[in-house]
């Protein structure tokens, strides 16, 4: 897949059904409607289009100089095609923009495929939260040190 052709808008209340779709696709414990809807001054929350399709959706947030990723999440056809490291440089990019020093985000340690992602990307596990999700796995806290 070229990246010329994958977009990052807005999400939209609208692209609730097929953000659902994407994330009961890959996660155990999906978000709920009003998770995946909230959102605050600080929240980014992205759909990816390939094609005018929604083929993924990005949560996170700046706050002041952190930020952190709540959700990186392609539909399955679509993984392993660089489009998550796409994600990851515009949300890095934008960080740098804004001053941010550090992204953090947490991740299953039962979700050996994101947590090397991440590592292959730079970041770093700073911390785990014990029994932190509903099935009882640890939650690992990584940062990526951003440098403005």
């Amino acid at each position: 897949m070229k990246r010329q052709k994958i977009k990052i808008n807005d999400f939209k209340p609208e692209h609730l059904n097929q953000v659902k779709d994407i994330l009961y696709e890959n996660f155990e414990y999906p978000w709920s409607d009003s998770h995946i809807l909230s959102e605050n001054s600080f929240s980014i929350k992205k759909v990816v289009l390939s094609a005018d399709r929604i083929i993924g959706f990005f949560a996170g947030e700046i706050i002041f100089s952190e930020g952190s990723i709540t959700m990186i999440a392609l539909k399955k056809e679509f993984q392993r095609r660089g489009i998550g490291t796409y994600l990851l440089d515009w949300f890095i990019n934008l960080s740098k923009e804004k001053g941010v020093k550090n992204i953090w985000l947490e991740v299953s340690n039962k979700n050996k495929k994101a947590i090397r992602f991440y590592e292959n990307y730079g970041f770093i596990i700073e911390d785990i939260r014990p029994s932190y999700y509903k099935d009882g796995s640890d939650a690992l806290i990584m940062r990526y040190p951003v440098y403005p």
